[in-house]
């Protein structure tokens, strides 16, 4: 049996891992409203560096031809020594990028003494809507219960995500 609190520690830290808010909406499939309402161009000189102000994290981010590349770049050191990575990339499908981001991180492992992780790989769905040379936006799948044991996804749900070029 899980300790109280530690699920919900879990659940945090894969929303902060993602760059998105934790519970933008329950439902499994992308909202009416989180569909783009305009083209998603390619700016002429887009930044190589964005930043999600919700999680600080930095990601250097590449479009070529039809293909959008997002890779976490301000990995702690202690955590990138045991391969930890956030790498999306997604595909243009007509006025939005659609792929996945894949996950490579240490969890926490609920009950076990302080400081015991397991390194788990995680793939979510990923949509970009939008990119301009001042923010990309778009929502991505977030884990709503995690199976650290296991190294397994229960239950995920979608949320907004916006970034803006690191300063």
């Amino acid at each position: 049996m899980k300790p109280a609190g530690a699920k919900q520690k879990l659940v945090a830290m894969m929303a902060t891992l993602l760059a998105i808010p934790l519970f933008g909406t329950s439902a499994q499939q992308p909202t009416e409203s989180a569909q783009p309402a305009a083209t998603t161009t390619k700016p002429a000189s887009v930044p190589k560096i964005w930043r999600s102000d919700a999680t600080r994290h930095d990601f250097r981010v590449e479009i070529t031809n039809d293909v959008f590349r997002a890779d976490w770049v301000n990995i702690p050191p202690a955590v990138a020594r045991q391969g930890a990575y956030i790498r999306t990339e997604c595909r243009r499908t007509g006025s939005i990028y659609v792929g996945v981001s894949s996950i490579n991180m240490p969890f926490a492992v609920p009950g076990a003494p302080s400081g015991r992780t397991r390194l788990c790989s995680v793939n979510v769905r990923f949509e970009v809507d939008s990119v301009s040379a001042q923010k990309i936006t778009g929502h991505s799948e977030t884990l709503r219960d995690f199976d650290v044991n296991a190294c397994r996804v229960l239950e995920t749900t979608w949320g907004e995500f916006a970034w803006v070029p690191k300063k």
